[in-house]
């Protein structure tokens, strides 16, 4: 695990250098020949190695499998600095990033496979502040074989629940809808009438539509048959005018925005804005990207790709991440976007698993 000072090496001193520079950059690439595939485009900046590594993670078993890394994302409770780290197996440890400590917590109650869906509320009935959050997980394709497709690991007072004080997980019901059928193509977390509400959306043009859990009823109902704009996770940012903010999934490129603060069985929620926040070659191919809200109006965007030919096999002969810091602003009783700087690291050494 790195950590790249996001404030220094994303974003320019203020919005106006940032618009000064974009402009510059705007007017070279108007002289200047589109780069072949293979080509990092000059106006980005390179990154050659990373940082040194404050923590460093090994699996269990050697198989192959990949470890996955679930932020506690929630910026209002304690879990902004606190990460899950879980093997194929579902072996756990919680760490937490700012002290530097970690500490053991129980296995899931089975594998939620690679990628899974995750989540952080405060818990109310924590304890101690300290262990106020509650991460939940699912699996993004749950299957009726599985009776945990979806859990959440909170602390646990011995008082209230059968369970030994200490991080547990929780077995919840699965999305009925979604079992066996479809996989969960993005999520978000608003709140209806004061209760934590995670919303999970199916692919665009499948009729399962988007369903609402209540994590206090712990019950599952239907918003619509509408779908999410999202590719995977979109945040609730109050003070961007009360909207959810995501990586467009019809336009990988672009970084969206919707408002979700009352939702319509009928009615989908319109795309309010739309901006393109990299512009590479096309035959650049995505192959995953994600974001993380800084706070004071920054995204921290991250976006893996693999480029190039091999003249014989016609296979991509590079594979890389670019990390673009940008801005969104209010101006004229609306938002702009200010695209900042974008750092290229080349998957060579070795590559990027998750950013948080």
């Amino acid at each position: 695990m790195s950590r790249i000072k996001a404030g220094e090496q994303l974003f320019y001193g203020s919005t106006a250098e940032a618009r000064a520079a974009a402009t510059s950059q705007q007017k070279e690439k108007f002289h200047m020949a589109l780069p072949s595939s293979a080509v990092v485009p000059a106006w980005m900046e390179i990154m050659s190695r990373m940082p040194p590594a404050t923590l460093r993670f090994e699996r269990s078993i050697s198989d192959g499998t990949k470890l996955d890394f679930l932020p506690f994302y929630e910026r209002g409770g304690n879990g902004a600095s606190k990460i899950l780290c879980v093997d194929a197996a579902g072996r756990c440890f919680i760490h937490a990033i700012d002290s530097g400590s970690s500490q053991p917590v129980p296995f899931l109650s089975s594998s939620k496979e690679d990628n899974p869906i995750c989540f952080s509320i405060p818990s109310p009935d924590a304890p101690n502040p300290e262990q106020s959050d509650a991460l939940y997980v699912m699996k993004q394709l749950p299957v009726s074989r599985n009776p945990s497709n979806f859990e959440v690991l909170k602390y646990s007072d011995p008082s209230s629940c059968e369970k030994m004080e200490g991080w547990n997980w929780h077995r919840l019901p699965s999305p009925i809808d979604y079992v066996d059928v479809s996989l969960v193509k993005s999520h978000t977390l608003l709140h209806i009438d004061g209760d934590p509400i995670f919303l999970v959306s199916s692919p665009e043009g499948s009729a399962i539509g988007t369903h609402c859990f209540n994590t206090v009823t712990r019950k599952w109902f239907k918003a619509g048959r509408w779908t999410l704009p999202f590719f995977n996770r979109a945040e609730h940012v109050l003070e961007l005018g009360n909207l959810w903010f995501g990586i467009c999934n019809s336009s990988p490129n672009h970084f969206c925005a919707i408002d979700l603060s009352s939702i319509h069985p009928d009615k989908a929620p319109s795309l309010l804005y739309n901006w393109q926040d990299l512009d590479l070659p096309e035959d650049w191919v995505l192959l995953d990207c994600s974001f993380v809200y800084l706070g004071a109006g920054r995204f921290c965007i991250t976006k893996i790709f693999e480029f190039g030919e091999d003249e014989d096999t016609g296979h991509p002969t590079e594979m890389g991440a670019v990390i673009s810091g940008v801005e969104v602003v209010p101006s004229d009783k609306t938002l702009q976007m200010v695209k900042h700087k974008s750092i290229f690291y080349n998957f060579v050494r070795d590559n990027i698993v998750c950013v948080f």
